[in-house]
């Protein structure tokens, strides 16, 4: 008896072992995608200049007032930042309710939408960018998934880092940029749009393991915009994705 427990103990064990090693290798592997593009942007050798994140959630019903208010709240909360310093602004047309939830420090700024669009539908939106530092970008990423996710199991988030050359670079490098940057991301160029002083790139990364989008027949997770600005005499480079969400 004492040897069929002690069996039933043992393959108990070591099942709950292998669940547990498989959950967090996907944590882990999704997380990987996101250091992998952070050491790629180090590697271009750019200042950094901000980075941007915008989540989105819908949600299959409406939301009342204070639900609203107690989610920002809670995303705040996760963050580690104070509520006090919270900035609301809260609207209502007919049966549309909005809450708006803002910080705005010197090196970030976040804003926060949570909104009925319908009778049975609503949506949070989430805007961060920082232009200080960018090594907690990864955490930054998995708290506001995590958060959104108690909410709405699918969670769309768009990431984008930018960097600056303080002069203007010749053609050949903008190629070196892009090369470096899909080498290191194993990603396959997909689309490129080429103006003067302008290059956008859309790629396929094999480590990135978060959201990706259909375009022209294939799925596509990555981005890279490189811009000279005559009026700034900076060059700019965006590595961002699935794609850049910004005007640049």
């Amino acid at each position: 008896m004492k040897k069929i427990l002690v069996s039933i103990s043992f393959i108990f064990i070591f099942l709950l072992g292998i669940v547990l090693f498989y959950g967090e290798s996907e944590a882990e592997i999704k997380n990987n995608g996101y250091n992998q593009l952070v050491n790629t942007f180090e590697s271009i050798d750019s200042n950094f200049k901000f980075y941007n994140m915008k989540a989105n959630a819908y949600l299959d019903k409406s939301l009342e007032k204070e639900e609203m208010k107690n989610i920002c709240m809670e995303i705040i909360s996760n963050l580690g930042l104070e509520e006090s310093n919270l900035k609301w602004i809260e609207s209502k047309k007919d049966t549309q309710t909005q809450v708006y939830a803002q910080i705005d420090e010197k090196d970030r700024n976040i804003s926060i939408i949570v909104a009925n669009k319908g009778k049975n539908e609503s949506y949070i939106i989430v805007d961060i960018l920082e232009n200080k530092v960018y090594k907690d970008i990864v955490d930054i990423y998995t708290v506001v998934e995590n958060t959104l996710n108690l909410y709405c199991k699918k969670v769309d988030i768009y990431t984008c880092m930018a960097g600056e050359y303080k002069k203007k670079l010749q053609l050949h490098k903008y190629d070196d940029i892009l090369k470096k940057i899909l080498y290191n991301m194993n990603a396959k160029e997909i689309d490129r749009v080429e103006e003067e002083n302008f290059m956008s790139v859309t790629a396929f990364s094999k480590l990135i393991k978060t959201d990706y989008l259909e375009y022209l027949g294939n799925k596509v997770n990555l981005n890279i915009g490189i811009r000279y600005s005559e009026n700034e005499e900076k060059t700019m480079v965006y590595v961002a994705t699935p794609i850049i969400k910004l005007d640049y």
